[in-house]
C-alpha cells in the first residue's frame, strides 16, 4: 500500500522478547493467534514500538530517519503478516487453520492440543530437570556406550533373532510408545521453563512418517541455554532410554521376551538418536545448530540466497537478501551442505519409489513418480514457468538416461503339476487292497494298491522245485563216481581179466587134446565160446571203469545248466509280476483319483489306470508370452505370479523351459494350436514355482511377470515406438 489512512497500531496480544545475538539484540515477535514468530532488529523494534495507533507514518518515519514511502511498506509488510490492529486482520483471525500445512516434502497434520495434558505431567517430573538426574543419565548413557561395544557381537545376535512375524506387533507398539515419549520430553521441557504447547501431530517428512511437537515458544525464552535444552531433550531421553534398556538387557536372561523388548528399545532409540542429530535435515540437530548460532530459519535463509546468487548469475535477478559477512559464510558452507544431502536424500527416495511403482504398475507407475517429481520439486523453484518446464523437462529426459528400472514380460497364466503320473496295474488280477484315499500326500515308492499274485506265487514254488531238481542233477553230474563205485569196477574188471585168462587156458588145452584126438570138437567149441565171452566181459569192464575214471561229459552238465537257467528266467519274470502286484508311486505328490478305495475287487488287466498322483512340491506355471516380448526372455529368469485364489500373495519362480515355437499346451496326442492374444501369437513359457506351505493347486490360474533385469528408462518407455520404426518401417522399403 502507498499511503495509510489511519495511523497504524500493532496489536496489544503480541508477546515480544528480547534476544542477544552475536549481530545484535534481536527481539522474538510471537502471534497467539496463529502460534507464528518474527523477528525484529534493532531499529525495526525502534519503529514497531512507536505505532500507537496515534502516531502518524510521517512522524514515525521522521523521528526513526527513514523515508516515508520505504516506513509505509514496512507497515504494509506488518499489516499482511497479522501483526497490527485493523478489521481485516480481525476477520483474518476467525479463519480456522488449515488441518494440513507445509509442503509435500514436508507435510503436517495437527491432531491435538496438549497443553492441559502437560501442565498436569510437568509438575510430576519436575526430578528430571535436576542436576543430579542430569549427570546420572550422563554416566548411565557412558556405561552403556562401553557395554555397547563390548558385547556388540551378542547384541546384533540378539537383534537378528527378533525379526520374526510374531515380534512384528511388539516391534511396532514400542517404536510408537518411545517416539511419544521423545516427543512430550520435548513438551514438558517447554512447559518447566515457561513455554506453552498448543500442538502433536503427524509429519510426513521426505514421504517417511514420523510425529511432531511445536515447541516455538521456546524462541521466546531469552536465555540460550533453555531453548538449547528444549531442543536436545528429545535426544537425551532417546539416549537415557537407550542407555536404560542396555542395562535391561545385561541384567535380564537373553532369549526372553522382556529381553527381546529391551533390544528394540535399544534399537529404536539408537537409530532415532542417530537421524534426529543430524543437522542437515529439519529436526533436533538442525535446531539445535540454529539455536547455537542464534540464526533461526537457517535452512530457508541459505537456501534462499544461495538461489538468489544463483539467479544473479545466470541474469534472471539482481536481488540478494540482505546478509551480514557472518550470515554469508554460514549460509555458503550449510545451504551448499544441505542441499547436497536434501537432494540425495530424495533422489535415493524417489528413486526406491520409482522401481517399487515401475515394478508393480509398469507405464501407469512411471506416470505416478513422474507426477510427484514434478508436484516435489516443481513449485520449489522460483523461477518462470517456461523456465521451470524446460528445466524439469530436462532433467527429467537426462534422468530417464541414467535411470535403471525393472523391465518385466508379463502374461497370463496356469498353473499345472511339476510331474503328473498315471498309476496302471503291472499284472493282469483283480484289485485286493487300496492303501491310500483320494487326496492323501504320498511320498516317492509309496505303496497305493496291490493286485491278487495268487497264481504268480504258485508258479514261482513251482519253478524254486526245478531248480532244485536240476541243481541236484548238476552237482551229481559234477562231482563224477563215488571211489566204492571206482574200487568196484576195478574188481570186476581183474575178475574178468582172470576169468578171461583161465578160459584161454581151458581153450588151449581142449584145443590140444581135439587135435591129439583125445578131445571132442563139441568141447572145442563150448572153450572157444566160453574165451570169447570172457574176453568181451573184460572189455566191458576196462570200459566201465575208464568211464568212471573220466566222470560227467560236458554236454551233459551244460545241458542241465541251461536248464537251469530257463527255470530260474521264468523264476525272475515271475518275482517281477510279483512285485508290479503293488502299485507304487514313482515320485512324491497327492492322489487325485476319486473313490479309489471303492475299487478293491475290481477286476484289471495289465496297463489298465487305477490311480493318477500330481507332484505338487514343486508346480509349473505356463505363462503365454507374447511373441513380440519373447526376445527378452531367458532361461533362469527370476519370475512372481499372482493367483486369482490368492491374489494378496505373490510367489515366486524361476524360468525353466521356453517353447520351440509360438502355440499353446495341448494334450498329448491332439492337435498343435496356434495360440494368440489380442495383441498377437503367444509362445509358451514355464516357471517352477515352490508350492509354498502346499497353498498352490494344479489348474489355478493367474498372472505372471518375468524379470528380465533392470534397463534405461527411456529404453522403456520408447519400447514399443522403436520396434514399430525398426520393423513396420523397415518392411516398407
Amino acid at each position: 500500500m502507498s499511503a495509510v489512512a489511519a495511523p497504524p497500531k500493532l496489536r496489544s496480544d503480541l508477546v515480544i522478547n528480547r534476544q542477544e545475538t552475536p549481530e545484535g539484540p534481536r527481539f522474538v515477535v510471537k502471534d497467539p493467534r496463529k502460534g507464528t514468530f518474527f523477528r525484529l532488529r534493532q531499529e525495526e523494534y525502534d519503529i514497531v514500538r512507536r505505532l500507537d495507533g496515534a502516531t502518524p507514518v510521517e512522524t514515525v518515519a521522521a523521528v526513526a530517519g527513514r523515508k516515508s514511502a520505504e516506513l509505509a511498506m514496512f507497515v504494509e509488510q506488518l499489516e499482511r503478516r497479522g501483526l497490527l490492529e485493523s478489521a481485516a486482520q480481525q476477520a483474518s483471525a476467525n479463519e480456522r487453520r488449515p488441518i494440513f500445512r507445509g509442503t509435500l516434502l514436508w507435510l503436517r497434520l495437527g491432531a491435538f492440543d496438549p497443553d492441559r495434558l502437560l501442565n498436569r505431567l510437568v509438575g510430576k517430573v519436575r526430578f528430571c530437570f535436576t542436576p543430579t538426574f542430569v549427570v546420572g543419565g550422563l554416566l548411565l548413557m557412558l556405561w552403556a556406550l562401553s557395554a555397547a561395544f563390548q558385547y556388540g557381537a551378542e547384541i546384533s545376535e540378539d537383534l537378528s533373532l527378533l525379526w520374526r512375524l510374531d515380534s512384528l506387533f511388539l516391534i511396532w507398539v514400542t517404536i510408537l510408545g518411545v517416539t511419544t515419549i521423545h516427543e512430550f520430553a520435548h513438551g514438558l521441557t517447554c512447559k518447566h521453563f515457561g513455554g506453552e504447547v498448543h500442538e502433536m501431530g503427524f509429519l510426513l517428512i521426505y514421504f517417511q512418517p514420523a510425529f511432531y511437537c511445536n515447541i516455538s515458544d521456546a524462541y521466546l525464552f531469552p536465555q540460550k541455554s533453555r531453548r538449547l535444552w528444549v531442543t536436545a531433550a528429545g535426544a537425551y531421553i532417546d539416549l537415557f532410554m537407550w542407555a536404560l534398556a542396555t542395562l535391561a538387557w545385561r541384567v535380564l536372561e537373553r532369549g526372553t521376551w522382556i529381553s527381546g523388548l529391551a533390544l528394540i528399545v535399544m534399537a529404536t532409540c539408537g537409530i532415532r538418536t542417530f537421524f534426529n542429530l543430524n543437522p542437515l535435515i529439519k529436526l533436533d540437530g538442525y535446531y539445535l545448530l540454529t539455536d547455537l548460532l542464534a540464526m533461526p530459519n537457517l535452512r530457508p535463509r541459505a537456501f534462499g540466497w544461495i538461489f538468489a546468487q544463483l539467479r544473479r548469475c545466470v541474469g534472471l535477478s539482481s536481488e540478494v537478501p540482505d546478509a551480514s559477512p557472518r550470515e554469508r559464510r554460514i549460509f555458503l558452507v550449510y545451504g551448499l551442505l544441505a542441499l547436497a544431502f536434501t537432494y540425495w536424500l530424495l533422489t535415493e527416495v524417489l528413486f526406491a519409489l520409482g522401481r517399487y511403482l515401475t515394478w508393480h504398475f509398469q507405464g501407469w507407475g512411471f506416470a505416478m513418480i513422474t507426477g510427484l517429481t514434478m508436484a516435489t520439486f516443481l513449485p520449489r523453484w522460483r523461477l518462470p514457468r517456461k523456465w521451470r518446464l524446460l528445466i524439469l523437462g530436462g532433467v527429467l529426459v537426462t534422468l530417464l538416461g541414467f535411470l535403471q528400472v525393472p523391465f518385466t514380460v508379463a502374461g497370463d497364466t496356469e498353473l499345472f503339476p511339476g510331474d503328473n503320473a498315471d498309476l496302471r496295474a503291472g499284472i493282469e488280477g483283480v484289485i485286493e487292497e487300496v492303501y491310500v484315499d483320494e487326496g492323501a500326500v504320498v511320498q516317492a515308492g509309496a505303496p497305493v494298491a496291490r493286485v491278487s499274485d495268487r497264481c504268480f506265487r504258485t508258479r514261482r514254488a513251482v519253478a524254486d522245485a526245478q531248480i532244485a531238481e536240476h541243481e541236484a542233477r548238476l552237482r551229481q553230474l559234477k562231482a563224477g563216481a563215488r571211489p566204492e563205485e571206482l574200487e568196484i569196477a576195478r574188481v570186476i574188471l581183474r575178475r574178468s581179466e582172470d576169468d578171461q585168462a583161465q578160459a584161454r587156458v581151458d581153450l588151449r588145452r581142449i584145443r590140444s587134446l581135439v587135435s591129439s584126438g583125445v578131445g571132442a570138437p563139441v568141447e572145442l567149441e563150448r572153450a572157444e565160446h566160453a574165451a570169447t565171452l570172457r574176453e568181451r566181459q573184460a572189455q566191458e569192464a576196462k570200459a566201465r571203469l575208464a568211464l568212471l575214471e573220466a566222470g560227467s561229459r560236458p554236454e551233459e552238465i551244460a545241458a542241465v545248466e541251461q536248464q537251469i537257467a530257463r527255470v530260474r528266467s521264468e523264476r525272475a519274470q515271475l518275482d517281477g509280476d510279483i512285485a508290479r502286484a503293488v502299485v507304487r508311486t514313482p515320485h512324491a505328490g497327492v492322489i487325485t483319483t476319486p473313490y479309489l478305495r471303492e475299487r478293491v475287487g475290481e477286476f484289471v488287466k495289465e496297463g489298465d489306470l487305477i490311480a493318477e498322483v500330481h507332484q505338487i512340491e514343486t508346480l509349473k506355471a505356463e505363462v503365454a508370452v507374447p511373441e513380440r516380448e519373447i526376445g527378452a526372455v531367458r532361461l533362469g529368469m527370476p519370475a512372481s505370479i499372482r493367483f486369482r485364489a490368492f491374489p494378496e500373495r505373490t510367489f515366486t519362480g524361476t524360468v525353466t523351459a521356453i517353447a520351440p515355437a509360438a502355440g499353446s499346451r495341448v494334450a498329448p496326442g491332439a492337435p498343435a494350436v496356434v495360440s494368440t492374444s489380442r495383441d498377437g501369437r503367444t509362445v509358451r513359457v514355464t516357471i517352477e514355482v515352490k508350492n509354498e506351505n502346499g497353498l498352490l493347486k494344479p489348474n489355478l490360474t493367474g498372472y505372471a511377470r518375468i524379470d528380465s533385469g533392470e534397463r534405461n528408462a527411456l529404453d522403456v518407455l520408447t519400447r514399443r515406438i522403436r520396434r514399430f520404426v525398426r520393423l513396420e518401417f523397415w518392411s516398407w522399403w
